[in-house]
């Protein structure tokens, strides 16, 4: 990683002694104004600035000699600029930016090129102990695009901590714009629109907090605050439950468009239609829908898909278990949720294929993935295992019933597997260890079809 700008013309430019110059350069401002020489033919050849600044309509002369004052320049940043040779590692990081900055005015295309990628590639601490800061105060400049995604790309990883400041208050609207748009950043759609009514109250501290006694005016005022941002929230991924809770008292915010993805006047029927899951059935179905979108994920994405659970299968007592019963209901269905309830207890198990239960052997995937939950009655008490081993994710067998995982022949099981004669078998292989019975009854077990909305 090179830490050292060199130009080629500095040899040049160091042939040139301090009586040589022809430049007179005033840098920054009283009471720390530095005197800086130059010549012009280096500095024209360096900068396209420089080739219009000794131009005969801007260049003032004094006894044959340039003068050029730059109080928003500090005399130390300009001599580093001269230079022509910069050990970013020996500057004081409170001087990059505006070393930054500089180049930029003067059209040191090089030098903002290279100290950019100096800092995203040396400097993460320092970007990351304030990366809305600097976001805010390079966000003008359209060359420092690189070093600009690379604070966003930050900010989204730990974008709860951040907003949580007070610089994300003070955030103009077009740097929010930007940060909205992005969908890898680390928070759920609810608590973006949250952070965004936060920020609108800060623009506007005299509108109170609660909206059910706000005038029209007070709606106004906030629609236009908040502008363009609120088509950015992707309201289709926020649960119906927050919806109502958080959303749905702005409502006066909002376009017919948007309420109309819900049903305002009616309560929502549960949208997972179990005869095992008895209690939470919408926060069941909010979790399977979080995993399959895989929200359980360090750097979760806001790219969320709407999925329908349609019930293709349900058997009671084991005299009805049989592999040929789950093959002729499931084949042919594409991706599938299994849910299985171990006898004599609370506990469930199951698992996600994303593929489909038709065909003979193992089936490769990298989104599949098994669960286990002490008490079906609790959703908090569930646990997933994401596939380790992806070539043999799931297994297909005409007689056998549900296999997810590698076949072991120590134990004669697979991670979780249900026999043709209905007997229940787990072995972790090729998922994590859940601490799943290694041979257990099941009261009932279900299936459902995972269509995409």
């Amino acid at each position: 990683m090179v830490d050292i700008y060199k130009e080629d013309i500095t040899n040049d430019f160091q042939q040139f002694s301090e009586e040589d110059y022809n430049v007179i350069i005033y840098a920054g401002e009283e009471p720390n104004i530095k005197e800086l020489h130059a010549h012009s033919i280096i500095l024209r050849c360096r900068s396209q600035y420089f080739r219009a600044a000794f131009s005969p309509n801007w260049a003032k002369k004094s006894d044959g000699t340039y003068i050029l004052k730059k109080p928003n320049i500090s005399g130390t940043t300009f001599q580093i600029i001269l230079s022509g040779r910069i050990n970013y590692s020996q500057i004081e990081k409170t001087e990059y930016l505006e070393l930054l900055k500089a180049a930029d005015e003067l059209i040191f295309d090089r030098i903002v090129d290279s100290l950019q990628d100096y800092l995203i590639k040396n400097q993460n601490e320092y970007l990351k102990q304030d990366p809305i800061g600097i976001l805010q105060l390079i966000f003008p400049y359209k060359q420092f695009i690189p070093l600009r995604d690379f604070l966003v790309k930050l900010i989204c990883q730990k974008a709860g901590e951040l907003f949580e400041s007070e610089r994300f208050l003070t955030l103009p609207p077009q740097i929010l714009e930007l940060l909205f748009k992005q969908d890898n950043i680390t928070l759920d759609e609810v608590d973006i629109w949250d952070y965004l009514i936060k920020w609108s109250h800060a623009q506007n501290p005299t509108i109170g907090d609660n909206p059910l006694i706000w005038t029209n005016i007070d709606f106004e005022v906030m629609k236009q605050t908040m502008g363009n941002l609120i088509s950015l929230i992707k309201f289709r991924n926020i649960p119906s439950k927050d919806f109502f809770d958080k959303v749905h008292p702005y409502k006066k915010l909002l376009s017919e468009n948007i309420l109309q993805l819900y049903s305002i006047s009616s309560p929502k029927t549960p949208k997972l239609k179990s005869n095992i899951i008895t209690k939470q059935k919408d926060l069941y179905y909010s979790l399977f829908l979080n995993w399959i979108n895989k929200r359980d994920m360090i750097y979760k994405t806001r790219e969320f898909i709407q999925y329908d659970f349609k019930p293709i299968l349900h058997i009671k007592g084991k005299s009805q278990i049989s592999g040929d019963r789950f093959h002729f209901r499931c084949d042919g269905k594409g991706a599938t949720i299994v849910i299985a309830k171990i006898k004599n207890s609370n506990k469930l198990v199951g698992g996600y294929n994303p593929l489909d239960w038709q065909g003979k052997g193992s089936k490769s995937t990298s989104d599949s993935f098994i669960f286990s939950f002490d008490d079906y009655k609790n959703v908090n008490s569930g646990k997933i295992g994401r596939v380790i081993h992806n070539k043999r994710a799931v297994r297909c067998f005409r007689r056998w019933g549900p296999i997810f995982g590698a076949y072991n022949k120590v134990t004669e099981s697979n991670d979780l597997m249900m026999r043709s004669n209905g007997e229940w078998f787990a072995t972790p292989t090729s998922y994590p260890n859940l601490n799943i019975p290694s041979k257990f009854d099941v009261d009932s077990y279900e299936v459902f079809q995972v269509i995409r909305e």
